[in-house]
């Protein structure tokens, strides 16, 4: 018995190693972010730059966003991700759970079209932040563009930190750092759909 808890112990001790030997952050896996990032967050100000007061602050009906309230909404996310990524990246590492997550990738990138109507933290609900535009414009690209500085920037194994979330039993519970960027990426994409809803909505303002 105790040769067999040995072996078991060694048998770990070496996948273990053999993990924190080698990147499973890979630089395409790198180049992925950056490219959502950038397409997402230029594609958002394409969206908004020619836009007038009035077109920022229709809103369909009573129940749903204007597009300030979703770049808002959006730019308090970019910020909860910015500081999420400053400070987990330097969490220890994690290899025994690189299995548990793998293979996610692609469901949660699926989040951008998901038709599931979410319903977002108070932490990120739009209370009207910023009276202009360019205000808003200013937040969410600060922070966008310091998430993307981080991750040309960072040494770390993205594939070897993890966040953790109130248990699911689901994919969003345990995502690694590489996985949770996906994710806001996803959030931009499904937010930009929105916007778009409400730009052909009958009644905006042309």
């Amino acid at each position: 018995m105790k040769m067999k808890k040995l072996t078991t112990a060694v048998i770990l001790f070496i996948f273990t190693q053999t993990l924190w030997s080698q990147n499973l952050w890979t630089e395409q896996d790198r180049a992925f972010l950056l490219k959502g990032l950038r397409n997402t967050g230029s594609e958002l100000l394409a969206q908004i730059r020619e836009l007038d007061e009035d077109q920022m602050s229709f809103k369909p009906d009573s129940n749903s966003w204007s597009i300030a309230e979703i770049v808002e909404h959006l730019g308090v996310y970019e910020e909860h991700l910015y500081w999420d990524l400053l400070y987990q990246q330097h969490s220890p590492e994690r290899p025994e759970l690189v299995e548990k997550v793998k293979g996610n990738d692609e469901a949660l990138l699926a989040y951008a079209t998901d038709p599931a109507k979410g319903t977002a933290p108070w932490l990120a609900e739009p209370i009207g932040r910023f009276e202009e535009k360019e205000a808003l414009i200013r937040y969410f690209t600060r922070f966008r563009d310091e998430v993307i500085s981080l991750i040309e920037g960072t040494d770390k194994d993205f594939r070897l930190h993890f966040i953790f979330r109130e248990p699911t039993n689901s994919i969003w519970d345990i995502r690694d750092l590489h996985q949770y960027t996906l994710v806001w990426i996803a959030h931009t994409e499904r937010h930009l759909n929105q916007l778009r809803r409400v730009k052909e909505h009958e009644n905006y303002p042309k």
